[in-house]
């Protein structure tokens, strides 16, 4: 059985003189880092910049996506699991939230560091795009970066509020504009991703090791028509599940 509860020696030592019966285990810890490097074909994304796709140009305000439920292939194929790991992946302008009651700061985030990984040499990664069900379902349980005032929810998805698993804001223009607003979430639209690695990742204490992915925002408007369906939501299911597979299946790389 994989114990997932990291202590540091002190912990461990005071502990064990409260009860001999308690069997610790002392995991080391090891760093590592993931990065998700989000481009447009072969630039890198940024907002408020001109992108000439498809002949139309397209400039975007905001990407955010979850990243939740990681865990860690170990050679021998079991697999290390990372409690409250849920990550907004994000790069947007404020944004006001409960009718301008409180503001979302500006921000961009592109990695997640994860500490105190038991000391071992991995050989692939798995993480959801989305929140699962049972968090997705009741936001009065959090984990993580799980909050109703990242202004990553939506009462239109269903009867209850949920999250948005996946945010693209913008406009793209083509002598007429057009407002882009492609998100997903629902249930049925959580995804996950296993990518294995080209070669094993050896963590080791005291040495911060790093994962690159590059996310292609081209690829997931290439998915479907974003000029004829510009806005995706709660109304457009058939586009939202293209878009939900895609980033399960083409969207991220290792780079």
């Amino acid at each position: 059985m994989i114990k997932k509860s990291f202590f540091s020696i002190a912990l461990l030592t005071m502990m064990a003189s409260c009860s001999k019966d308690t069997e610790l285990v002392e995991v080391a810890g090891g760093n590592l880092s993931i990065e998700f490097d989000n481009v447009v074909g072969n630039e890198d994304f940024a907002l408020d910049k001109a992108f000439d796709i498809d002949g139309k140009t397209y400039t975007f305000n905001s990407f955010r996506y979850w990243v939740s439920n990681i865990r860690l292939q170990k050679q021998n194929g079991e697999w290390i699991e990372i409690p409250n790991s849920y990550y907004l992946i994000e790069e947007t302008k404020d944004i006001a939230i409960q009718d301008g009651a409180y503001n979302y700061p500006a921000r961009k985030r592109e990695q997640i560091d994860l500490q105190n990984l038991p000391i071992e040499t991995y050989t692939a990664i798995e993480f959801g795009i989305g929140v699962d069900s049972e968090l997705n379902d009741n936001l009065s349980i959090t984990s993580g970066e799980l909050s109703a005032m990242t202004g990553m929810t939506n009462i239109s998805w269903m009867w209850h509020t949920s999250y948005i698993f996946t945010s693209l804001k913008g406009l793209a223009e083509d002598g007429t504009t057009k407002i882009i607003k492609i998100e997903t979430g629902l249930n049925d639209n959580y995804r996950t991703v296993k990518i294995d690695f080209k070669t094993p990742v050896n963590l080791a204490q005291e040495t911060r090791s790093k994962i690159e992915f590059k996310g292609d925002v081209l690829s997931l408007l290439g998915s479907f028509d974003s000029w004829e369906t510009p806005v995706v939501g709660a109304q457009q299911l058939k586009q939202m599940k293209t878009i939900s597979d895609h980033f399960s299946t083409n969207f991220f790389t290792l780079k």
